[in-house]
């Protein structure tokens, strides 16, 4: 059994539990009652130049009448690592949801940055003496060049529609082409002409080529014409020569089947010497190869003649075509005289 100094101590506790339990409630109220300043913002990643949103709350109890030093911020001023305020709501209070004698105080604030990287929003501070300071969490916020999406999905397609060309587009589309396939086929067929006519340069052979009358009929009209218009009175003995040896050789290819539009002279001479022409005789071969010499110097040794040797070449010539004629096709220059026309030793006509 416990004696009178047991008694004593269990009185003396039952004083002191009152007062222990009190204390502890009381140190307990006391640190449930502390001021809490918190930092969050609107998004975690921004793009470079674009407003960030910051919302600072704080949580004050009301004890004795303390009051916290809220921090001041005004539109241009500058945060820690280049965040720039560019706006700044009222400081709005109300009372603290999570104390039970206690003030809310809260600001937004909207800053932006111009650099990129990952950028810290440093702890915000109230301060009550030199001795008590509350400071937010500091925020871990990423810039870009672009926005960087929470959720990056793919999004469809914006301002797409179908495409057509028109008629018309097609046709200036393929018009370059359609005139250079008709430039090339014009070309090509102007090549093709110059090519056919390319042993017909000159317009007495074109002529002669392929004759639609008779070719003694030819002949006779050039050297009647020849006769009458007497260009030798005019200076221009070269191109009635020229003219002379056209009409006999083709009287001499359309008549005795001789190739003389083509050929030379020499190749002419030697053809006409060896008297195998059909139907030609000796002294008219002769007569021959002395008009086609004399013509071809008068043409390409610039040798002069005189008037009356034109025209009496000329009247040879004529009387040698319709000599020589075929017999059942008489022309309508056909005279009289058919002597025969003799060349002397040097082979010119007498």
């Amino acid at each position: 059994m416990c004696g009178p100094s047991c008694n004593c101590l269990i009185a003396v506790a039952d004083q002191r539990f009152p007062l222990l339990l009190a204390l502890a409630l009381l140190t307990l109220g006391t640190d449930a009652q502390t001021t809490n300043l918190t930092l969050s913002a609107d998004q975690d990643s921004v793009g470079m130049g674009e407003p960030l949103t910051l919302s600072l709350i704080s949580d004050e109890p009301l004890i004795q009448g303390q009051r916290w030093n809220w921090p001041a911020f005004s539109v241009g001023d500058t945060l820690a690592q280049g965040w720039e305020i560019v706006g700044a709501s009222e400081l709005d209070s109300m009372s603290s949801p999570v104390l039970d004698a206690g003030i809310r105080r809260q600001q937004r604030l909207i800053v932006l940055a111009w650099d990129t990287g990952v950028k810290v929003i440093e702890p915000f501070r109230l301060t009550l003496d030199s001795s008590q300071v509350v400071s937010s969490e500091p925020l871990l916020i990423e810039v870009g060049l672009v926005p960087i999406e929470a959720n990056p999905a793919p999004k469809p397609l914006q301002g797409y529609r179908p495409f057509a060309w028109t008629w018309w587009e097609r046709i200036w589309h393929y018009l370059p082409f359609v005139l250079l396939a008709m430039a090339a086929a014009l070309l090509g067929w102007w090549g093709w002409k110059k090519w056919r006519q390319r042993g017909s340069s000159d317009p007495i052979l074109a002529t002669a080529s392929v004759p639609k009358e008779p070719a003694h009929v030819l002949a006779l009209r050039i050297l009647h014409a020849l006769k009458k218009q007497q260009p030798w009175m005019t200076g221009d003995g070269k191109e009635a020569q020229a003219l002379l040896s056209e009409a006999v050789r083709l009287h001499l290819h359309g008549t005795f089947d001789v190739k003389a539009l083509e050929r030379a002279t020499e190749e002419l001479t030697s053809l006409l010497s060896q008297g195998q022409i059909r139907g030609l005789a000796p002294l008219d071969a002769q007569w021959l190869i002395g008009i086609l010499r004399q013509s071809d110097l008068v043409k390409f040794a610039k040798q002069t003649m005189g008037n009356d040797a034109h025209l009496m070449a000329v009247n040879d010539a004529i009387k040698w075509v319709e000599r020589t004629q075929p017999v059942d096709e008489p022309t309508a220059h056909q005279g009289g005289d058919r002597d025969t026309i003799k060349p002397n030793e040097n082979g010119t006509v007498e």
